[in-house]
């Protein structure tokens, strides 16, 4: 019995070892072989597989990655400032121009043009005597005629019953006038026609400043001021609020 339990022990070990070596493939025994060389084939420069340590890791992270792009320095900002003068009359842009030409690059300086045409009004005066202005100011008020009271002019005391933008509307009103019972009046050209200027220098930096001490020579009586700043958001806002307006006298 213990004979027979021993060969049993010892054929089983065999059968054992030689499944394991593969001997019983043959036989449909035995455990499947993980083998695919076909893996082999497909690997490309397997030579150059590097097993990198820590610090080989890092420095060759290091050396790969791409240089940081220099950090640019912001140029420095140019002061400037916007210089402008009161009204000019045509012969004194005629004394600035060279001088502008001269004294500032290109497009440093402009002149900006403003046209005033000519006025004619119907009027009545002058009245050097206070009891004469008033007596006329009664009659134009019992014909119901609009009249306004001329003050701080040459044409004062007086009244203007009218301004128009060309002689022969003027003189239409005045007919229209006389037939209200307006008799004293007259058609004058209030004011001639004439064209004005401004010098504006909208970006003087601080190497152009010395060229305004000319410009203002040139100019005596019209100084040259720092140009009005803009108002901020918050005041704009602050001016567009409900409330913000006043009231018209």
């Amino acid at each position: 019995m213990w004979r027979l339990m021993v060969l049993l022990l010892v054929l089983l070990n065999l059968g054992v070892f030689a499944r394991g070596q593969g001997w019983l493939l043959a036989y449909g025994w035995g455990t499947t072989q993980q083998h695919e060389p076909q893996r082999v084939t497909q690997q490309i420069r397997p030579e150059a597989l590097v097993v990198l340590t820590d610090k080989a890791d890092a420095a060759h992270t290091a050396a790969s990655a791409p240089e940081p792009a220099p950090a640019l320095t912001p140029a420095e900002p140019v002061a400037s400032s916007c210089w402008q003068s009161g009204e000019l009359d045509e012969a004194q842009v005629d004394t600035l121009r060279p001088l502008l030409t001269a004294k500032l690059p290109p497009g440093a300086w402009v002149l900006d043009e403003s046209r005033l045409p000519a006025r004619w009004m119907v009027y009545m005066g002058p009245y050097n005597q206070a009891t004469e202005l008033a007596k006329k100011r009664e009659q134009l008020t019992e014909l119901k005629v609009k009249f306004f009271a001329l003050s701080n002019t040459a044409l004062s005391p007086g009244f203007s019953l009218g301004v128009f933008s060309t002689e022969e509307s003027a003189k239409t009103g005045l007919q229209d006038l006389v037939k209200r019972g307006v008799r004293s009046a007259r058609v004058i050209q209030e004011r001639q026609a004439s064209v004005t200027y401004h010098l504006r220098l909208p970006s003087i930096s601080a190497a152009d400043l010395a060229a305004l001490d000319s410009l203002q020579a040139a100019l005596p009586g019209k100084p040259l001021v720092l140009c009005p700043q803009p108002a901020s958001a918050p005041e704009q806002a602050a001016a567009s609020a409900p409330g913000a307006a006043t009231s018209q006298p």
